[in-house]
């Protein structure tokens, strides 16, 4: 059996991670609320933060500390390991001994390869991952299944039901942890399972 995990929600507690970083940039003066405005702007009308862009914004708006914020966010990144869910490492060990793993992420390359930098042990369970622009990452999905009995663990419905008209085989199932963008939104159509752990995978496969 083939497993291919999403990343943000599914393995990685995101949330706690951008708490972090807020608590590092309001450390050299930068309040939530300017926080959150460039946190904002950097995306540039997209979905992705964009670190590298915002602290080139919070410079041209004459803050101060901006060198001394970007050492407090690589820092965190490279221990980003400290946010994986308690269950994710657990989990992976044990799969691996029967499975084959494989990890998409959603979200800006930089970011995610920072992200996936700081979990050094994480990434070692991994056969493929690979880092995409699409949101509901149907394609790279079904290439990474090449046609075998594959498992698709992700917290985003729309992205489950897109994979699962693009390449029905493919059993998937939802994560809701009850954090994140989309921990309100129903499962809908094309969602085969719902877990609240990864612990409860261990029953499908």
């Amino acid at each position: 059996m083939r497993i291919i995990l999403d990343f943000d929600h599914t393995l990685f507690d995101t949330p706690r991670l951008k708490e972090a970083i807020k608590d590092i940039f309001a450390g050299h003066g930068v309040d939530e609320e300017l926080f959150l405005r460039t946190h904002d702007e950097s995306r540039g009308g997209g979905r992705d933060w964009k670190p590298d862009r915002q602290f080139e914004i919070l410079k041209s708006l004459g803050i101060s500390k901006v060198d001394s914020i970007r050492e407090g966010f690589e820092k965190i990144m490279s221990e980003s390991y400290i946010f994986l869910y308690e269950d994710t490492m657990p989990f992976l060990a044990k799969a691996k001994r029967d499975h084959a793993l494989a990890l998409v992420t959603y979200g800006e390359s930089s970011f995610q390869e920072k992200k996936l930098a700081g979990c050094r042990e994480l990434v070692k369970y991994f056969d493929k991952i690979v880092i995409t622009q699409n949101l509901y990452k149907d394609k790279e999905v079904s290439d990474l299944s090449e046609g075998k009995p594959t498992v698709f663990v992700e917290d985003n419905p729309m992205a489950l039901s897109a994979v699962k008209k693009y390449a029905p085989h493919i059993v998937t199932v939802r994560i809701n942890r009850g954090a994140g963008r989309y921990t309100k939104e129903i499962s809908g159509e094309g969602i085969d399972y719902e877990v609240k752990e990864l612990s409860e995978i261990e029953d499908i496969l």
